[in-house]
């Protein structure tokens, strides 16, 4: 369902209240606001359980978008505790969900996820594999060569660039390094300081990109199958092949993430190779260095074709004789995969990525 308006929200909102929580007898009807300023007030029941509440509306619930609203709901809850403070927008992912919690305050969504405590009430409810709409804005910013800019500021968020230093960073043309930087500040995750730009929001930034990125969708995978006992003495023999250096390559995932900050056990090994070059040569040179066997299913070894052609290789360094892609492009990979990719992403962000919440990472 595309939303364009808050009001197009609100009115979904009262019109299939019922249907969204699926709960038999709920309702929502209009009262008199108690401020001027909060987008609707309401009378919630649930057979006869009652509330009132006060509801903020966003056309977005990204995390960048949805923290002003948070903040004015504690300000309303503040002002008028008999009230419950209700966030609703079109889609809430896990991290606005968590955000909101945190903050003990209520959301509703038009895709059904639901939060509502109140007196003993507790109402709960996750749509799983719902995600993100790919917005224009999303895919303009989080695209592969506007990623390049992506991952230079966010290696020092509180640097201010201008767009002819940062095109020289990056090597995208000016105009290009320009849109990025204006579209960055209109999305909330940038400021001015003079005539020059710099990421003022580099937690949000990073969690809006990770939430809209699926790896197994954007990138092509194929699986194979080497006769090693673990995907520890997989990445051994990665390592020791002669010319592997010399091309292209970079773990992620994972196997990347277990020579960073490791954390999550894991039994297969996924590896970015060369975009640029011709993919039955990249295809046979490691099919025969490590002995592969393409496989439908059952592979330990997965070779990827990036969608970030220039990005994906941002950044790379060599841990224990392997190339392995940087922290940036792990927390996006693992973000959204499936098997404990999540909480990887987490140790990842704790051990290696707390600068981007002004905090130190840990020892």
């Amino acid at each position: 369902m595309k939303m364009s308006s808050m009001s197009e929200v609100e009115r979904e909102l009262f019109k299939n209240f019922e249907e969204l929580l699926c709960i038999e007898d709920a309702s929502l009807l209009r009262i008199e606001n108690p401020e001027p300023n909060a987008d609707f007030a309401a009378l919630l029941s649930v057979g006869e359980r009652k509330t009132k509440i006060i509801g903020e509306i966003k056309s977005s619930g990204k995390p960048s978008r949805i923290r002003a609203a948070i903040a004015q709901l504690q300000h309303y809850k503040a002002r008028h505790p008999d009230y419950l403070p209700v966030l609703v927008v079109p889609f809430l992912g896990q991290r606005g969900r968590q955000i909101c919690k945190d903050e003990d305050i209520g959301y509703i969504d038009l895709q059904g996820n639901c939060y509502l405590r109140w007196d003993g009430v507790h109402i709960e409810k996750v749509i799983e594999g719902k995600t993100f709409p790919d917005s224009r804005e999303s895919k303009r910013l989080f695209s592969d060569k506007a990623s390049l800019a992506l991952r230079t500021m966010l290696d020092s968020p509180r640097k201010p660039w201008g767009v002819r230093e940062l095109e020289r960073a990056t090597g995208v043309s000016v105009s290009w390094v320009w849109e990025v930087l204006v579209g960055l500040v209109q999305a909330g995750y940038a400021a001015r300081a003079n005539r020059e730009i710099y990421i003022s929001r580099p937690l949000d930034l990073l969690e809006d990109w990770a939430e809209s990125y699926y790896f197994s969708r954007r990138n092509d995978v194929y699986s194979f199958f080497c006769d090693a006992p673990t995907p520890q003495a997989l990445i051994s023999r990665i390592a020791s092949i002669n010319g592997a250096g010399e091309r292209r390559y970079a773990l992620t995932l994972h196997a990347g993430a277990s020579l960073i900050a490791p954390f999550a056990k894991f039994h297969e090994v996924h590896m970015y190779v060369n975009p640029w070059e011709r993919r039955v040569e990249t295809e046979r040179f490691w099919m025969e260095a490590l002995e592969l066997e393409k496989v439908d299913r059952g592979g330990n070894i997965y070779l990827v074709w990036p969608y970030y052609k220039h990005g994906a290789f941002y950044g790379v360094r060599e841990v224990n004789g392997v190339s392995v892609v940087s922290d940036i492009q792990l927390y996006i990979d693992l973000y959204n995969f499936p098997m404990r990719g999540r909480e990887q992403a987490e140790h990842l962000m704790r051990k290696r990525l707390g600068y981007l919440t002004n905090e130190a990472p840990e020892q």
